[in-house]
C-alpha cells in the first residue's frame, strides 16, 4: 500500500483481484474442452494481460493446466481433487445416487439430480446408462429454470407468486419446440402439477428429451428435481406415463431422504 492509498482502497483492489480470479476459475471449470486467453477475456470483460497473468498463476498452483498445442486452459489436478473432496460431502448427491441407479436400471437412460440455485438450476449428480449415444448435460453449470424438463419440474414445485416472478422475466427459445409464451407455460405447468412430472420433447436441445419431477427439502421448499434424459428417438419408444410415474416416485423418496416427511408446499 502506497502512502497515498487508503486501507479501504487497498481492500477494494484486493477484492477486485479475487473476484476476477474466481470468475476465471469458474469459467475454466465449466469448459470441458478448455478456453483460451482471448475468449476468456471476451466472455468476462477482464483485460487480456490480466487474464494471462491469473491463469499462469493458477497453472503454477495446479488449479488449471494449459494444452500447449491449442493454447487453451482446462481444469487442473488440484481443482479436480477439490471437486472430488466436495463430492464426497455432497448430501444431495449421496441421497440421490441409489434412486438414480434404480431408474437407470429400469429404463437404461441417464438420470440426474438437479439442484435449484436461486433462479437457476445446476446438475449435481448423475448415473450414466449403457447406451453409446446419450443426451449428455454439463455438470456444475447453471441453466435457466425456464428450459427443459428439469426447469419445468422445479417451476411446478414453486409457490404461484415465485413462479409468476420468474415467468415475468425474458424467456428465450432454445429450439423450435420451446415454450416462450407465459400463458402457454402456465398452462403446461398446471398440467405438470396434475401429472406429477414434467416432459420436455426437445424443448431445450434438439432431439434431446427429458422427464423430471420436483423434490422438496425439510421446510417444504422445492430444492430441485430428478431427471431422466434421453435422445428423443429412444424416449418416444418408452411410455412417458410409466417413466413419469417412476421419476415422480423417486422424487418423493428423495424428498423423504432430505427430511420432507409430509406433503410439499402447495404449488
Amino acid at each position: 500500500m502506497t502512502a497515498m492509498e487508503s486501507p479501504s482502497a487497498a481492500a477494494a483492489q484486493k477484492s477486485g483481484m479475487l473476484s476476477r480470479a474466481i470468475t476465471l476459475l469458474e469459467l475454466v471449470a465449466t469448459h470441458v474442452d478448455g478456453i483460451g486467453v482471448r475468449e476468456a477475456a471476451r466472455r468476462t470483460g477482464i483485460d487480456r494481460s490480466a487474464v494471462s497473468r491469473i491463469l499462469t498463476h493458477f497453472e503454477e498452483l495446479g488449479y488449471v493446466e494449459q494444452e500447449r498445442e491449442r493454447g487453451v486452459y482446462a481444469a487442473g489436478p488440484r481443482l479436480f481433487s477439490i471437486v472430488a473432496a466436495l463430492a464426497e460431502r455432497d448430501s444431495l448427491a449421496k441421497a440421490a445416487e441409489p434412486l438414480l441407479k434404480a431408474l437407470v436400471s429400469r429404463f437404461n437412460e441417464t438420470c440426474y439430480a438437479v439442484a435449484r440455485v436461486d433462479d437457476t438450476l445446476v446438475y449435481r449428480a448423475k448415473v450414466d446408462c449403457d447406451n453409446t449415444i446419450r443426451y449428455v448435460i454439463e455438470m456444475g453449470k447453471s441453466f435457466p429454470l425456464v428450459s427443459g424438463a428439469s426447469g419445468m419440474a422445479i417451476l411446478s414445485g414453486l409457490p404461484p407468486a415465485e413462479r409468476d416472478r420468474i415467468l415475468a422475466q425474458p424467456i428465450v427459445a432454445h429450439t423450435d419446440e420451446s415454450l416462450t409464451d407465459p400463458d402457454a407455460l402456465r398452462a403446461q405447468l398446471a398440467e405438470d402439477v396434475r401429472l406429477g412430472y414434467s416432459y420436455s420433447p426437445g424443448r431445450w436441445v434438439p432431439n434431446g428429451g427429458g422427464v423430471a419431477a420436483p423434490f422438496f427439502d425439510a421446510s417444504g421448499r422445492c430444492a430441485g428435481a430428478l431427471t431422466l434424459s434421453s435422445p428423443m428417438d429412444r424416449l418416444r419408444k418408452l411410455s412417458i406415463e410409466e417413466v413419469g410415474a417412476a421419476v415422480n416416485e423417486a422424487a418423493h423418496r428423495m424428498s423423504e431422504r432430505l427430511g420432507n416427511l409430509g406433503e410439499p408446499l402447495a404449488p
